[in-house]
């Protein structure tokens, strides 16, 4: 009994879906659709494919208001896709997630977000408190207001519920979000690292206490930076100064 598909079957089972939904839709579970009228933002190659008039436009770090937002641009970079089409996303076959916000607030780890729509109000923070890049130290974006965010996650993600008496620790390179309402703070515990075998990492967790929640993924590898470690730890310093 041979194996695999006919041509014209592969291209059947394969074919897009093309029908009109919602701005941001799940083409698959690994892959982001998004009919693109206006504009959106991006993280730089997270665009693999694309139809219609849409061209890219990444934000500069020349002409910057101030050296934290050049440092974000630098750290962060984002990429608008303006004009009319189609455009298809998706990072290293991860796993597509949709939120769509109406008025609420959440801040996403920059590692995991992978598109947003323009109508967010958006603001990057650095979550560090003294501990570096490669300890734990997160670059976040604050979304907030009316639309649609995506998020390219390992696995299937878990929400925790944080309350008041019950505080939440997570390893930082495992946490994707939490709501916009919790501010948390890294912490070292010795015993982390025994427990989870980081090897060379720091033993540093991520502590959220108060009301409200966060979500991790079975997944955490060490995050990877676009500059070297030396500059990064500068211009992290400008975050948290």
């Amino acid at each position: 009994m041979s194996s695999g598909y006919s041509i014209e079957r592969f291209l059947q089972n394969t074919a897009e879906k093309g029908a009109q939904g919602e701005r941001f839709e799940q083409e698959s579970e690994r892959m982001l659709r998004i009919d693109v009228d206006g504009g959106v933002w991006l993280k730089p190659g997270a665009a693999i494919a694309y139809r219609g008039a849409v061209a890219f436009e990444r934000l500069p770090t020349l002409g910057a208001d101030s050296l934290k937002d050049a440092a974000f641009r630098e750290l962060a970079p984002l990429v608008r896709a303006k004009g009319k089409g189609r455009l298809y996303c998706g990072r290293r076959g991860s796993h597509v997630r949709i939120v769509r916000l109406a008025g609420e607030s959440i801040t996403v780890s920059w590692d995991e977000l992978l598109a947003f729509e323009q109508s967010l109000q958006f603001d990057p923070h650095f979550v560090a408190h003294g501990i570096g890049l490669a300890a734990g130290g997160l670059i976040t974006m604050r979304l907030s207001g009316h639309g649609a965010f995506a998020i390219a996650t390992h696995g299937e993600p878990l929400t925790l519920r944080v309350e008041r008496d019950q505080p939440v620790s997570t390893d930082p390179h495992a946490t994707i979000a939490w709501s916009g309402n919790l501010t948390p703070r890294l912490q070292t515990d010795l015993s982390w690292r025994s427990l989870f075998g980081h090897g060379g990492h720091e033993p540093v967790q991520m502590l959220f206490e108060g009301e409200g929640f966060v979500i991790v993924q079975p997944y955490e590898e060490a995050r990877h930076w676009n500059v070297d470690k030396k500059s990064a730890e500068k211009l992290a310093a400008m975050f948290t100064a």
